[in-house]
């Protein structure tokens, strides 16, 4: 609970810790229990650094208090799981999201990924994870999204990631979400994403229909494009959308 997460702050006094994960699923630790931990922000070695938080519900000032690991002097490699297993407890919400894209200004951020599954992102929370372009070292990044009420809009923002210099992986789990044709459309404009080597998009159980298949087809001019996955399943997709990817 909080007390434990408390305790385990006080890592952050560890000289020589260079890596270091915690696994917290199913405790009550609250947004208390995440500002605790906030303060490994303090480690001096910390190079990597994985924080389980899965029904926690940490909740938006959780959320907030965790932005502050940019502040991470040597951290390159950074996971938060922040899904929320819960419907109606405290879950990350626009507020929160918009606190999270702060992450960009961490100097060394190479890695990062973000779990907010089951949370309440919305477009407003995913416009704002956009801003994570302007991660300097940023060269992989994951954000799961899944049933976070995200729709053409949030969809349509995100594809703002284009504009990340040096990324070369993005995973993007937008499943059971509201996104449309016009959200697929915009997606595509990830092809003009300079570095980008590896893409994943999960766009299963939304409503692209077969508009939406066929523009994905347009990831084909990515310059630097070497694996792409597509998961477009129970879209309301008919043989002319198959037919559009080929």
């Amino acid at each position: 609970g909080l007390d434990g997460a408390r305790a385990l702050g006080a890592l952050k006094a560890a000289p020589a810790l260079r890596t270091l994960s915690v696994d917290l699923e199913g405790n009550e630790v609250g947004a208390e229990g995440a500002q605790a931990l906030a303060e490994l922000k303090d480690a001096p070695a910390l190079r990597t650094l994985a924080l389980g938080f899965k029904g926690g519900c940490v909740g938006d000032s959780g959320a907030e208090a965790l932005a502050r690991l940019r502040e991470t002097p040597a951290l390159q490699t950074l996971t938060l799981d922040l899904m929320n297993v819960q419907h109606g407890s405290d879950r990350v919400g626009g507020y929160g999201a918009r606190a999270l894209a702060a992450l960009r200004t961490a100097a060394v951020l190479r890695t990062l990924t973000l779990n907010l599954r089951g949370n309440l992102v919305g477009d407003a929370g995913a416009a704002a994870l956009a801003a994570l372009k302007c991660a300097p070292a940023l060269r992989i990044l994951t954000l799961d999204l899944m049933g976070n009420e995200v729709g053409d809009s949030g969809a349509q923002a995100l594809a703002a990631l284009k504009d990340a210099a040096s990324l070369q992986t993005l995973v993007l789990d937008l499943e059971l979400n509201n996104v449309g044709a016009p959200g697929a459309q915009g997606l595509v404009a990830l092809r003009q994403a300079p570095a980008l080597r590896t893409l994943t998009l999960d766009l299963a159980r939304n409503r692209l229909g077969d508009v939406g298949v066929q523009a994905l087809a347009e990831l084909k001019d990515a310059p630097a494009l070497q694996t792409l996955t597509l998961n477009l399943a129970v879209n309301q997709v008919t043989c002319l959308g198959a037919q559009g990817l080929a």
